[in-house]
């Protein structure tokens, strides 16, 4: 949910969010918003119907594991990171990249221990 946050803030106050040298626009917020919304519906409806469940957990750890990625490239090969109209500190990145990729990776391996017992998909 903060990256989802992250973008209705952003189109509520009209502010940047720049990413090397992608400025976004409105419409890529609100593609994100309905990427975001969607992914969250998806775990919701997984705490239901078990058939959901591996793919919810799959596309979860896949996400987060893109986004802690970029923020660890990024404090590689430093880049332009502006939210809010801010620049992005290399501190967040990396405490971005400290949450992120350990949960992408523990979504993953729930999604494949989900698959080797049998779980229904």
């Amino acid at each position: 949910m903060p990256h989802w946050a992250c973008h209705y803030y952003r189109l509520e106050t009209h502010s940047a969010f720049v990413v090397g040298s992608w400025a976004f626009s409105s419409t890529d917020s609100i593609v994100s918003l309905l990427i975001y919304s969607l992914l969250v519906a998806l775990n919701l409806l997984a705490i239901h119907s078990e058939k959901y469940r591996i793919i919810a957990a799959a596309l979860t750890g896949i996400g987060h594991l893109s986004i802690g990625s970029l923020h660890a490239y990024r404090l590689l090969y430093p880049f332009t990171f502006e939210v809010f109209g801010y620049s992005w500190t290399y501190a967040a990145s990396l405490r971005e990249f400290l949450i992120s990729v350990p949960f992408g990776a523990l979504s993953l391996f729930v999604a494949i221990s989900m698959k080797a017992e049998g779980v229904h998909a």
